[in-house]
């Protein structure tokens, strides 16, 4: 530059020099320039629009906030404007590693986003990163930990950690989605008590536990639900309708990521959850399958120096523990009708209230929810609610969409046909149909229509219709028609053949009551008189079913069968015309009659059920090819046998008959010790 003066560089060339100062309200930035004092001392600084690396007028904008001190080259225009030209790099050590055919966005080795031409895009570190690779088409990521917030759900994925002291330096509401209250969790380890690490050895190792722990919303999350109760106050319009606020002092636990096993119609929104891995209470407690706290890290079952005396040892009992401990979990907040008692008239107004959970009136049904838990023994525990008296029925049904049956667009199975009834689930019954007997067998209903029970809502029947048979769906059985359980028993018209002139009667017919009532015929499942309640499933299978139990170690026993009511089974046939083949390898004890089930308020004298003593009967039919059948029955009257053929009685010991009354013995001709004993006179005794 042959001829330039060093105090008075021409207009056009660039400049070095470095940030002093960024005005962020009209996004300016002041460079000292580095050039030679002049005589009146150091220039001052010049001001120039800041630079980004991308702004349009339109909002789209790439950039980051000029820092103090970084030198710049700049240039200066016509008018004597400067202009920011280009970051200078002097200090090449805070450069990044760059690579061939990589685009990088750095602000530290731990932040970082990089594009390449092979497809892969990396945000993260080189470590911890989330990878795209849009050519082998997937997504994955590294970190330890995962947390997901949404409208619907909230999910953690990683260590167990709980929130265990009380922190008001934070909002509440921060605690479940704000990343910098993560610090503040504990992270929960073998020991619980004692500090987690990640070592891979030693005599301090306590490796974290981990979990993949998610809750499902049953409405949007920022709706804030109540319990059903408030929440029916809010849809009242009168003037005086609005509440008090109550004001809480303690944290609300449901607004906590490390809130778990909290379930309750105080809060209905939280409507399912399921934890997977190690379950552990808000508080940092190991549970059993019955959610009880186990000692770790008391006495010698922890890894604390101060305490264990042969750490080894204590790892063993600690694992011995940990064995009891839930590895899997499920649970739906059931719902519940909230109606205080019982009322079937309308003119009787029924009061609400949540359940009460002081109480354990009809076993506590009211508090049930559904939950499957399983320990790390592989040993489960599953409770199943009872239905509501408007509860579902579960219909034995196949499901279709009208797409797949309907004749519309020359039957395109893929169709998307908009009904005026938006309608698009059609369901068919598979259920046997209402049978009657007659003496060659069954007539099925005349209608064509399968199930047995109608299904009654006050507005008619409350079933769908058959998609095939365009009747009223039914409940019932697959396989046989449910009303015709025991049907040789719900008239005696299968024993009527006693004859002769045997006067009286052997067994007077008339003493013996015909089965009625085997299921109700219909069951209501809205309105006052609504009886649908007390169902907690249904289960179908096309197909057998292998059962296998095992014994337990205290008794060397295999079932403990429980019932509240009544058992109505039908049992097919096989191949070889057998309905059950049963070998005991002990002794058989059968009892029947006894006392009823106390405690359920549906069934009480005052609703005229007897749950004292009941003297039962044993009515045992076997049908026979000739439209008749033998019979046993005990009862009142004492034991009485009747049947169609032959009665042969024989015992290789002693048979003794003895009576505290009258033995009598009628017959045509009866034969004792190879001797004819006529009934009439003349005989041969």
């Amino acid at each position: 530059m042959v001829g330039v003066n060093s105090l008075d560089i021409p207009v056009g060339l660039l400049k070095r020099g470095t940030i002093v100062k960024y005005n962020p309200t009209k996004d300016t930035i002041k460079v000292q320039l580095n050039e030679n004092s002049a005589s009146k001392g150091q220039p001052l600084p010049v001001e120039m629009p800041a630079p980004h690396t991308m702004f349009f007028n339109n909002g789209l904008f790439m950039g980051t906030k000029p820092q103090e001190g970084t030198p710049v080259v700049v240039g200066q225009g016509i008018g004597g404007q400067y202009y920011f030209v280009s970051f200078l790099a002097e200090d090449v050590s805070n450069i990044p590693t760059l690579n061939s055919n990589e685009l990088l966005i750095s602000a530290t080795d731990q932040t970082k986003i990089t594009l390449d031409t092979d497809y892969n895009i990396y945000l993260g570190s080189d470590t911890n990163n989330i990878h795209l690779d849009t050519d082998d088409n997937f997504i994955s990521t590294n970190f330890d930990n995962s947390y997901y917030f949404t409208q619907a759900a909230r999910k953690i994925e990683g260590v167990v950690k709980r929130d265990l002291v009380y922190n008001t330096q934070f909002s509440q509401y921060n605690k479940l989605e704000s990343d910098d209250y993560n610090s503040k969790f504990k992270i929960i380890g073998m020991d619980p008590t004692s500090t987690p690490n990640s070592i891979i050895g030693g005599s301090t190792k306590n490796p974290p536990f981990i979990e993949n722990r998610e809750i499902i919303y049953e409405f949007q999350y920022q709706s804030s639900i109540d319990d059903d109760l408030t929440e029916s106050g809010k849809y009242n319009n009168s003037a005086n309708s609005a509440a008090a606020t109550t004001i809480y002092s303690y944290p609300n636990r449901r607004m906590s990521r490390a809130d778990t096993l909290s379930l309750s119609l105080v809060s209905p929104n939280y409507l399912m959850e399921t934890v997977k891995g190690t379950v552990v209470d808000i508080f940092g407690n190991l549970l059993d399958l019955n959610r009880a706290p186990l000692p770790v890290g008391q006495g010698q079952n922890t890894l604390q120096a101060n305490q264990s005396s042969d750490k080894s040892a204590s790892f063993l009992l600690i694992k011995e523990l940990e064995r009891r401990t839930l590895a899997y979990h499920f649970e739906i907040n059931a719902r519940k009708n909230l109606t205080v008692g019982t009322s079937t008239t309308a003119a009787i107004e029924q009061q609400t209230a949540l359940p009460d959970i002081n109480s354990n009136a009809d076993y506590s049904r009211s508090r049930s929810r559904f939950f499957i838990d399983i320990d790390k023994e592989g040993q489960f525990k599953i409770n199943v609610p009872a239905s509501s008296e408007k509860g579902n029925i579960p219909l034995l049904t196949r499901y279709e969409n009208y797409s797949t049956f309907g004749d519309d667009d020359n039957g395109n199975p893929n169709k998307l046909v908009y009904r005026s009834d938006n309608r698009d689930i059609y369901q068919d019954s598979f259920a046997s149909p209402a049978l009657t007997p007659v003496n060659a067998g069954f007539l099925p209903a005349v209608d064509g229509s399968l199930g047995s029970i109608n299904i009654m809502s006050t507005d008619g029947y409350g079933a769908p219709i058959d998609r095939i048979t365009q009747t009223v769906i039914k409940h019932g059985m697959p396989y046989h028609d449910i009303l015709q359980t025991c049907f040789a028993h719900q008239n005696n018209r299968y024993i009527t053949y006693q004859g002769g002139e045997v006067s009286p009667l052997t067994i007077d017919l008339s003493t013996i009551k015909a089965l009625t009532n085997i299921v109700s015929t219909s069951i209501t499942i809205d309105g006052y008189s609504a009886n649908a309640g007390g169902r907690s499933g249904s289960i179908s299978m096309d197909g057998s079913l292998e059962f296998y139990l095992g014994a337990n170690t205290v008794d060397r026993q295999s079932l403990w069968f429980d019932t509240a009511g009544g058992v109505v089974m039908n049992l097919g046939r096989d191949l070889n015309g057998r309905s059950l083949m049963a070998a005991t390898g002990g002794d058989f004890y059968l009892q029947v009659g006894g006392f009823g089930v106390m405690g359920d308020s549906r069934f009480t004298t005052t609703t005229g059920v007897n749950n004292s003593i009941k003297g039962a009967i044993l009515d045992l039919r076997i049908l026979t090819d000739g439209g008749y059948c033998h019979m046993i029955r005990c009862d009142n009257n004492g034991i009485s046998i009747l049947t169609p053929g032959n009665l042969a009685v024989h015992a290789k010991g002693d048979m003794t008959l003895t009576s505290d009354q009258n033995i009598r013995i009628e017959a045509a001709a009866l034969f004792m010790q190879e001797r004819l004993v006529m009934k009439g006179l003349g005989g041969s005794i």
